[in-house]
């Protein structure tokens, strides 16, 4: 069978005093490096990317980019956003810190914003037309209202730079017409939801926040898909799953839950926590947390308490 591909919305890593600890960010890079996952820098969600300054938005792209070029695909998640204009400038900066590919979301439904008639596709046309940098497209329902499949698949049609559509937070049936109506190949991405049954469908891979906490489980599971070892991808599907519904509590957004994770396990990185207005919870929670990662059977956070505690 077929090889799968993984992509990790990346944490951005930070110091004692706040600022980008680019040491940390280089090891905490060369985790997913290890495991062949390929990364998105600076998203909205796990990567803080609504929290950082320009000047530290280009940093990221640059040690993102200097760290996994030539190993795994490194690639810019800029956060959603409401205006093309903002969209444009943001894909810019990244691609010119050399990203292979730039990621847009649909408009930010800030103060209740509903695109009405042509608007969303003439965003998208708007945005299209100056970045011919290849692109995926991230139809996200947690931002607002979204492209139709229709609406994607025509833009496919229109504009060859895009090679990738994310479908994180989208039922299987998304997938299924949106695969229907696309007249080329286009890379369809998939979160751990619906698994296996999207890869079976046609999916090139998984991309999740997730991917930062059990990267080794991500990656035996794709190594399970390949052999066609369907014992074995049970099992890690389970550990996957029952570790997204006990972290849901504090997955909002996942940067929180990822920095518990860090601190909890001590990974790189972990000593600057997370930016406000997102705070770390107290250390009474933060051993609930742990011991309850613990009782979920997954040999990955075993091994990491064990490193921990050495």
């Amino acid at each position: 069978m077929r090889d799968i591909a993984l992509q990790c919305r990346a944490v951005t890593v930070f110091g004692k005093d706040g600022t980008i600890d680019e040491n940390g960010f280089r090891a905490y890079l060369q985790r997913l490096i290890d495991q062949n996952i390929d990364v998105y820098l600076a998203s909205g969600g796990s990567g803080e990317g609504h929290a950082l300054t320009w000047d530290e938005l280009k940093r990221v792209y640059q040690i993102g980019v200097a760290a996994c070029r030539g190993k795994i695909e490194v690639n810019a998640n800029a956060p959603e956003h409401q205006t093309a204009r903002r969209v444009i400038e943001h894909a810019s900066l990244a691609i010119e810190a050399g990203v292979d590919v730039v990621n847009i979301y649909q408009p930010a439904s800030w103060h209740g914003y509903r695109p009405q008639g042509d608007e969303l596709a003439s965003y998208y046309e708007t945005i299209l037309r100056e970045i011919r940098h290849p692109v995926a497209l991230a139809p996200n329902p947690i931002i607002g209202v979204g492209p139709s499949p229709a609406l994607v698949a025509k833009l496919c049609r229109r504009f060859p730079q895009i090679v990738a559509i994310n479908l994180v937070g989208q039922p299987e049936i998304y997938f299924l017409e949106l695969k229907a109506l696309l007249t080329r190949n286009v890379r369809l991405f998939v979160d751990t939801r619906g698994l296996p049954n999207t890869l079976a469908l046609g999916a090139a891979g998984v991309v999740s926040g997730n991917l930062n906490i059990m990267p080794n489980t991500y990656r035996a599971f794709a190594t399970c898909y390949r052999d066609k070892d369907v014992t074995g991808m049970a099992e890690l599907f389970g550990q996957m799953i029952r570790t997204n519904d006990f972290t849901q509590r504090w997955a909002s957004p996942n940067s929180r839950m990822i920095k518990m994770f860090m601190t909890v396990f001590r990974l790189p990185g972990w000593e600057g926590g997370v930016r406000e207005p997102c705070r770390l919870p107290p250390a009474a929670e933060l051993e609930a947390f742990r011991s309850g990662l613990l009782t979920l059977g997954v040999p990955e956070f075993e091994e990491l308490a064990r490193q921990a505690a050495a």
